[in-house]
């Protein structure tokens, strides 16, 4: 088996394949070139979980829930401020926060950079 063979199939990716196993690519550029702000790529998947990258900027984002799932919100550059469940949350670039299933949020407006998100499925077994 190639070492690529062998890396593809450790990797959870879908994309992946359809890029170089072994290129870097750099999430700043990547979200650079997203066509809207707010707009999410699926840059892999694992498990249940996707992986996305946001190009983040203006307008925040409404208040929403879900239900079925907790988010990983990751600030790779830049800075986002949150209101969740009432309470305002700022994080810069570097730190993260875990919004667990349920909780109403959303992103207030000024919020700029490049965020990296995970929303990982929690739902539990018959929902």
């Amino acid at each position: 088996m190639s070492l690529q063979e062998i890396l593809y199939q450790y990797s959870f990716g879908e994309n992946i394949q359809e890029q170089a196993v072994l290129q870097a690519t750099s999430l700043l550029t990547s979200a650079a070139a997203l066509p809207q702000m707010w707009q999410s790529a699926i840059i892999s998947k694992t498990g249940q979980a996707n992986i996305k990258l946001i190009r983040m900027g203006g307008d925040g984002i409404p208040e929403e829930v879900h239900k079925g799932f907790s988010e990983l919100l990751v600030v790779i550059a830049g800075q986002m401020e949150l209101e969740i469940a009432g309470e305002i949350v700022a994080l810069k670039s570097g730190e993260y926060i875990v919004i667990p299933p349920g909780s109403p949020h959303r992103v207030l407006p000024g919020s700029s950079g490049t965020l990296l998100l995970v929303d990982a499925d929690e739902a539990l077994p018959g929902q």
